[in-house]
């Protein structure tokens, strides 16, 4: 019997011993020899069968035995692997006891708690908050008088264009055609436009609210506005980590609404029409080119057939075949495809036809896996939290499930749009226009590499050329590893803040400010937008966008511009708001330092054995007694200030003894457990804040110097547009040399329409004259007299004048008098100005 084989009853035959010595019969049949007994040849055949019974009996017992150790074994390795799994689940959801969390600390490194990073950055943020106070004071200052600088020069045209008459008639006439048909927006409009677009594009909340409100209609020329236009076409790290931070908070949306991983698939989400927008933009349009183009063009030189239905052929080569002979076929034309494959010439054709196939989609294959590192740093940061978030939030998501997502994103709505239509605006990759084989043979292509990207295998069905395809599944079956491997390369990124270098404090610094060019028809669209659904955008009433809208007003009635009515403007744009850093509440603060408090402890205190689960108070009654015996009194004195900080925390409902305090055990464990990169982000944002510091520092300033030119600038124009105090002038009593007086009574200057009410008694109205004088330029004291009586002095700046009007502030409230701003303004640019007619 041959080793490992089971012998059963019917392999040992009963042989025909007719005619033959039953001795031979049983040295033929490998049976022993008759003894001299005389027992038959029956007897030794049965003998033989039990012999055969008994030895398959042992061979299944032995088989049944490793059978079952075999089990046993791998029932304990799943067993272990469970609870392996069950206790680290159990770890990283922070669901350790006080001791655990000792034995935790004191199995790690020491000295990993000497620094106190949390109190370090409560400190550093404290500093922040003051100098950016200080920064903001600054730049409003330095804002105010540039708009002073601009409406002095503004006021200086206005009047030198009401003083010219050299205008003519028909010039007039061309002036109110074009006005008519030109849509201008004022000064006071385009800053608060400004405003307004800086707002959207810094704090992205915005508009990742807005974009789930706007229709289907509108969604391509919203994303376009929003995407290339508020955050730019060109690559700059600013504006790339503020439009990833869009992506993070829209992401994080769809996925509270979504089920399965597969919801992120669907035409109707926003999220895939919004990456669709981003990769239009030149970083996803000069990769296409770069990795792409070459093997375009080279698949292009050769008008190439990749019909791959054997029906096709099969009629192809009868047509031909009649064209040639002038014959009918003797070939019937109604077959199936797997017939029509069988003919010779047509499995000739596709045989050769996939051969060049499969050697094209290599040549693709390959070229986009060795550029997984010059693919965009958006586009794999985007794929990075996709993967993230469903892993956090969708628990039945499959690793599989995760990187079809990926090839979703980068392949599907990425990739493959270049390769079906290589000459569309969004690829560039050929010039010249495609033949109809050249189109049908990218649409093949695309196919099998969708395939491949999605990790699937041509599979039966309907359609006449998947029989072909299916034999390209050996080579989708090949390269599917190499493409998981890609996927899960492609999203291993730097943070934005580490690869960007750019974070959310550098915009407290930077010098130059934002500017964005934006049609009429964009910013008016994205007013209207905002306008429509404020509610679900600002819902707080003292949001700044709020403030923002109710300066805007009403957005345009007629949105729909003419192609000349609509035309592009640059937007500086600006933030008129305070920023201050985001600060924890003192509850929050005291919560974080009492955490940092604890750790040390925990890794100090040795653990105290016990047959029951001790609680926090336990443990800290522990070390007070461990500290007593050691005669620690810093360690002692930390205790103390521990547990007068948890009598605080409960009174504040931060935390509970009812339980325990539970939850803030949880928070220490998952502190503990996620230490290390908890301590790594800390010491990021340390540097990041005492270089914000420093930078904010220097920002001063630069602000100081900036404001001294700014006023020293000032001064120039005002000497240089209003008239000086000259020796030839009037000389007040001081001596020092001064413009005017201009006299004007009461009656007069209410004329004139400035002076538009007072309290000057009627009976005195009569005897009361004003006197305006100027001993600086820009600067006009104004006197009242009663009877010759001094009774009111005041003193205005022009420049004050003209920011009141900006803000469309029609009157001046003065101590005894209301004057019209306009007319006073008037009034003194006839009186002062250089070149003006008294």
């Amino acid at each position: 019997m041959a080793e490992g084989k089971l012998v059963t009853d019917t392999e040992v035959d009963e042989p025909d011993v007719t005619g033959e010595d039953s001795r031979e019969v049983c040295l033929r049949d490998g049976l022993p020899p008759l003894p001299a007994n005389g027992d038959s040849y029956e007897d030794r055949l049965k003998l033989a069968k039990v012999r055969a019974c008994m030895n398959l009996l042992l061979q299944a017992r032995i088989l049944l035995g490793n059978m079952i150790e075999k089990g046993e074994a791998s029932m304990d390795e799943k067993m272990k692997e469970r609870e392996q799994r069950l206790a680290e689940e159990k770890r990283l959801r922070g669901n350790l006891t006080v001791q655990e969390i000792q034995a935790v600390l004191q199995r790690s490194a020491p000295g990993e708690d000497e620094e106190d990073l949390v109190k370090l950055i409560q400190e550093l943020k404290a500093k922040l908050v003051v100098e950016l106070r200080k920064n903001h004071a600054l730049d409003r200052k330095l804002a105010k008088l540039d708009k002073r600088i601009a409406l002095l020069i503004k006021n200086r045209g206005n009047l030198q264009m009401i003083m010219s008459n050299m205008k003519k008639k028909d010039d007039e006439k061309t002036h109110k055609r074009r006005e008519a048909r030109t849509i201008n927006l004022n000064s006071k409009a385009v800053e608060n436009y400004q405003d307004l677009f800086y707002l959207l594009q810094t704090e992205p909340r915005y508009l990742a609210r807005v974009v789930y409100q706007v229709s289907a209609d509108q969604m391509e020329s919203f994303l376009e506005t929003t995407i290339l236009t508020l955050y730019g076409d060109a690559f700059s790290p600013r504006e790339e980590f503020l439009v990833l931070r869009l992506f993070q908070l829209a992401m994080q949306h769809e996925i509270s609404v979504i089920q399965q991983v597969s919801d992120f698939l669907q035409a109707e989400t926003v999220v895939p029409k919004m990456i669709v927008t981003y990769n239009r933009r030149k970083q996803g349009l000069d990769y296409i080119q770069r990795v792409l183009g070459p093997v375009m063009n080279t698949v292009l030189e050769t008008d190439r057939n990749m019909e791959l239905n054997p029906l096709t052929i099969y009629i192809k080569m009868i047509n031909e075949a009649e064209i040639r002979t002038g014959e009918k076929t003797k070939l019937e034309r109604q077959v199936k495809p797997e017939e029509a494959l069988d003919h010779p010439e047509v499995k000739r054709i596709v045989d050769s036809r996939l051969e060049e196939l499969t050697d094209i989609c290599k040549m693709f294959v390959e070229a986009i896996l060795r550029s997984v590192n010059e693919l965009p740093y958006g586009l794999r940061w985007i794929c990075k939290q996709l993967a993230d978030i469903s892993k956090e939030n969708l628990p039945d998501a499959t690793e599989l499930d995760i990187q079809r997502l990926i090839g979703y994103f980068v392949y599907y709505r990425f990739l493959n749009l270049a390769i079906v239509a290589p000459d569309s605006k969004g690829a560039q990759l050929v010039k010249k226009e495609l033949t109809p084989l050249a189109r049908k043979s990218c649409v093949v292509i695309s196919k099998v590499l969708q395939n491949l990207f999605n990790l699937r295998v041509f599979v039966e069905d309907n359609k006449p050329d998947t029989i072909s395809m299916m034999r390209l599944n050996p080579f989708l079956e090949e390269f599917k590893p190499k493409v998981a491997a890609y996927f899960d390369s492609l999203i291993k990124v730097d943070d934005p803040e580490d690869h960007l270098q750019v974070n959310k404090y550098m915009e407290l610094t930077q010098k130059t400010k934002p500017m964005i060019q934006i049609s009429l028809h964009e910013i008016f669209q994205t007013h209207a937008m905002v306008h429509k659904h404020l509610q679900g955008v600002a819902p707080e009433e003292n949001d700044p966008l709020r403030k923002v809208m109710v300066d805007l007003g009403d957005p345009p009635e007629h949105l729909d511009l003419t192609e000349e009515e609509d035309r592009d403007i640059q937007l500086t744009l600006t933030n008129r708001f305070k920023v201050d850093v985001e600060e924890e509440s003192d509850a929050d603060r005291l919560y974080a330092e009492t955490k940092e408090l604890l750790i040390p402890i925990l890794r100090v205190v040795p653990v105290k054995t016990s047959i029951q689960r001790l609680n926090l108070m336990d443990v800290l009654e522990h070390g007070i007694k461990f500290a007593r015996e050691t005669q620690d009194q810093e360690l002692n004195t930390q205790i103390d200030t521990i547990l007068k900080n948890l009598g605080t925390l409960e009174s504040d409902g931060m935390l509970s003894k009812a339980d325990n305090y539970e939850g803030f055990i949880r928070d220490v464990a998952l502190e503990v457990i996620n230490r290390n990169a908890i301590r790594d982000q800390q010491k990021k944002e340390v540097v990041r804040l005492q270089t914000t510091l420093k930078n904010l520092q220097f920002h001063q300033t630069y602000l100081e110097d900036q404001i001294k030119e700014y006023n020293s600038y000032l001064e120039d124009v005002l000497q240089s547009f209003y008239q000086q105090p000259t020796s030839k002038k009037k000389k007040g009593k001081s001596g020092e040399s001064k413009i005017g007086p201009f006299k004007f009574a009461y009656n007069d200057l209410v004329k004139r329409g400035v002076l538009l009410d007072s309290e000057v008694p009627v009976v005195s109205r009569k005897k009361t004259v004003f006197y305006i004088s100027s001993d600086e330029p820009g600067v006009f004291d104004i006197a009242a007299k009663i009877g010759g009586v001094n009774v009111h002095k005041m003193q205005l700046r022009f420049d004050d004048l003209l920011e009141r009007h900006y803000n469309n502030i029609s009157t001046l409230q003065l101590e005894q008098v209301t004057l019209s701003i306009t007319l006073l303004i008037h009034l003194l640019n006839q009186l002062f100005m250089k070149g003006a007619k008294k």
